[in-house]
Order: structure tokens, then C-alpha cells, then sequence
């Protein structure tokens, strides 16, 4: 966990007075894997700019792990003058990381800890039926190229991403029955965790951290794990590019929300000049200009 404060750049310091918080799913939202440098540089201009004007932090809400994470984040900031760190990050969907005063990012202890203690918990007490369950899945679906992710045990990836919606069916007829066992889905990832730890709940921590309330949240996601984040926070504003989910899309359309026409990175940027900024009544011509 200790990882992420030695990212090569580290978060701003505090405005004055904290008002917003901008919450970014990773892959395919925020991030997009050789995506143009220009789109990274709007993004960061951009929020400096709500940062000073509008008291806005913000962070990234993944379920990638630390280690992935870094790796990520070191390819966004790469050859940026304007890059710096996230106030906060979400790590595999429930590990919380908040920026100290020297702008590191450390773990949130009292609540990494709990979490570490559920899933501990949950796991001696279910890791045997779960075992059982991954080796049928393993047997059952070989075709679909579905294997273990060997940094988290109770995590599988299939290769074929449209084929996870029946391994999910397989795997909620199992695990249905028990009520603290929940799963979380991003793309071709499926990862067992504990049902009080999620996006969502996370996200809700963070913003107590930082004293603001949820009507002044922006959610930002295209995967099934970001629902938890939307369902968890109604009152937040929820944006999501082209390429997301139809459930994220439907999610979006039923609350305060923006779907942009755009994907991925170039979606977030767009959401934020069409979608957030008229909501919260701020104004940031530049970006629109940009876009």
C-alpha cells in the first residue's frame, strides 16, 4: 500500500476552501493506454484552474491495484509540466490512499484496516467454497481463456469480455444465498470482495476526509464497479463517456448526469465542459475552447 507515495509527482497543495471532489474511474476513462499527450494536458490545466477557482479535488476510483495503479499513473504524467498527483486514490475498488500535507499519498488507515479485517473475515470463513468455485469455473470455462489473477486470490480475468456476463450468472447462483459476498466487475475482471467495501463506500469516506458533501461529488466511470459509486452517492452529479457500459449509461440517464458522445479520455473532457460545469454553475472557457 505504501507504494503510491512515491509517485514522481505529488498533489498540490490544499486550497483555502475545499468545495468539490472529482472522482475518475482509471482505464478507459480517464486514462486511455496511448491516448494523445494533448488530452492529458487539458486535463491537468483544467484542474488547476477548478482547483484555485472552485476549491475542486480530486481523484482516481479504480479497481486496478497500487503497484498497477503507479504504473498507470506514471505513464499520465509522463513528459507533462502540468501533471500532479491525485488528492486521492481508490485502489482495487476499496484500499483508500489521501494526499498528506507534503502531498504524498498515504494510506487511510482506520479504513484500509477495517477493510483489510472484513476481508480477512470473509475469506477464512468462505475461501473454501470460493476455491471450489473458482476451479469449477476454471474447468468449466477453459475456452474462455479464464485464469486467476495471481496478485489477488479471489480474482479471475477472461479473455473474452462478452463471456464474463455467463460466468457471472455461474457465479451468482453460488454465491447468491450469501449476503456479505458481493463481486466486482471492470471489463474482462471479476474480483470476489466484501459487500461494505466497494467504489461507493469508499468514495463516501473520502469525501468525510475532506468535509464535502455529496451533492458537490462528480463521478466519472464506464464499468460495472463504478455502479456502486453512482447508487452509493444519489445526490452526486455521474458522467460517463461513450464507450461505457449500457448499465452505466442507464445510470447516468436516470439521475443528475451527462453522457458524453465522446469516449474515453476525450469523453471526460467533454463531460466536464458540457456536463459538469453547467451543473455546478462554473465556468471554464478554456477547456471548452480545447475541446
Amino acid at each position: 500500500m505504501e507504494l503510491m507515495r512515491f509517485l514522481p509527482v505529488r498533489a498540490l497543495p490544499k486550497p483555502e476552501r475545499l468545495r468539490y471532489l472529482f472522482s475518475f474511474d482509471f482505464d478507459d476513462t480517464l486514462f486511455t493506454l496511448g491516448g494523445p499527450a494533448e488530452e492529458r494536458s487539458i486535463f491537468f490545466r483544467t484542474m488547476r484552474m477548478l482547483r484555485s477557482q472552485y476549491g475542486v479535488l480530486w481523484g482516481v476510483n479504480t479497481g486496478r491495484d497500487p503497484v498497477y495503479l503507479r504504473e498507470g499513473l506514471a505513464d499520465m504524467f509522463r513528459d507533462d509540466a502540468e501533471a500532479f498527483a491525485p488528492d486521492f486514490t481508490v485502489t482495487m475498488e476499496r484500499n483508500v490512499h489521501l494526499a498528506d500535507a507534503e502531498g504524498r499519498l498515504m494510506p487511510g488507515a482506520a479504513w484500509n484496516d477495517d477493510c483489510a479485517v472484513a476481508h480477512d473475515s470473509l475469506f477464512t470463513r468462505y475461501g473454501g467454497m470460493l476455491e471450489s468455485l473458482m476451479g469449477q469455473l476454471e474447468s468449466r470455462f477453459s475456452g474462455l481463456g479464464l485464469r486467476r489473477q495471481g496478485n489477488d486470490a479471489f480474482s479471475l480475468v477472461v479473455d473474452d469480455a462478452c463471456g464474463l456476463d455467463e460466468v457471472s450468472c455461474v457465479i451468482q447462483d453460488t454465491v447468491g444465498p450469501y449476503e456479505e459476498i458481493v463481486t466486482q466487475r471492470a471489463g474482462p475482471y471479476l474480483r470476489f470482495s466484501h459487500r461494505d467495501y466497494n467504489k461507493g463506500t469508499s468514495l463516501s469516506f473520502v469525501a468525510s476526509r475532506f468535509g464535502i458533501p455529496s451533492s458537490h461529488v462528480a463521478i466519472f466511470g464506464d464499468g460495472h464497479n463504478d455502479l456502486d459509486a453512482m447508487r452509493h452517492l444519489p445526490e452526486a452529479f455521474r458522467c460517463c463517456p461513450s464507450n461505457a457500459a449500457q448499465e452505466v449509461k442507464d445510470m447516468v440517464a436516470r439521475g443528475h448526469g451527462y453522457i458524453s458522445p465522446e469516449p474515453r479520455t476525450r469523453g471526460v473532457l467533454d463531460g466536464l465542459a458540457h456536463g459538469v460545469f453547467p451543473y455546478f454553475g462554473m465556468k471554464a472557457e478554456v477547456l471548452k475552447e480545447d475541446i
